[in-house]
């Protein structure tokens, strides 16, 4: 006889996702080595983007907005 309880299931992680504070790190290192390479217009747009996902930023699906580059 059949076991009429379905068993719970999980929903598997998309293998695409980034996590977030891997993002926040890889950020953080492309303002510092930009910096030393001399690139410093370059590092504030890394700087407005890590501001942005600090303090603006509110978690789910990372969707544009002008304020992310500081407009």
């Amino acid at each position: 006889m059949p076991n009429p309880r379905k068993k719970p299931t999980r929903n598997a992680a998309d293998p695409n996702a980034v996590n977030f504070r891997s993002l926040i790190e890889f950020v953080k290192s492309a303002i510092i080595d930009l910096k030393e390479s001399g690139d410093e217009d370059a590092a504030l747009r890394f700087e407005i983007l890590y501001e942005y996902l600090l303090n603006d930023f509110k978690g789910g699906y990372l969707k544009y907005t002008s304020k992310a580059l500081g407009l």
